[in-house]
């Protein structure tokens, strides 16, 4: 299990204020061995545990929770920015079968507004999904490469 911010700065915090890992055990009413598992990434407190520890240790609940928020900021960036590639791959996409096609499009203007819209919708629905995996993998990088390469900067 990858290393979390808490399990990386519980066993400091805890040491700072003089505490021994059986001792915060005993006052947060859990075993010693649920303290040492925290501490070495292999789980999480729960959120009422989260809250005696941020008082127990003197220490805000936010910088305990600070992983959760980054990992969430970094899930909406890669989304966001998935979406944005879609959008403007899709454009791309029918720009460039309608250049392909023009005799389709040739004399839209002068069709009447109900088949004008058939041949938008057909159009929209024949390639809805082509620019579906780009995006994916570009959210993907950005998730896994970009943003944590820029949080690192």
């Amino acid at each position: 299990m990858q290393k979390s911010i808490l399990s990386l700065k519980l066993k400091e915090y805890r040491r700072q204020k003089g505490i021994t890992q059986e001792e915060l055990a005993e006052l947060l009413d859990v075993s010693n061995k649920s303290i040492s598992k925290w501490e070495l990434g292999n789980g999480y407190p729960s959120k009422k545990n989260m809250i005696k520890i941020s008082e127990i240790l003197n220490v805000s609940l936010e910088a305990l929770m600070i992983e959760d928020q980054t990992n969430e900021s970094r899930s909406k960036k890669s989304i966001h920015y998935a979406f944005i590639s879609y959008c403007l791959i899709f454009v791309l996409t029918i720009l460039i079968k309608g250049l392909k096609e023009k005799e389709l499009y040739q004399d839209i203007l002068s069709r009447d507004v109900s088949e004008i819209i058939k041949i938008v919708l057909i159009t929209f629905g024949q390639n809805i999904y082509i620019a579906l995996v780009p995006a994916i993998i570009i959210g993907l990088v950005f998730y896994f490469y970009i943003i944590p390469k820029q949080q690192v900067d």
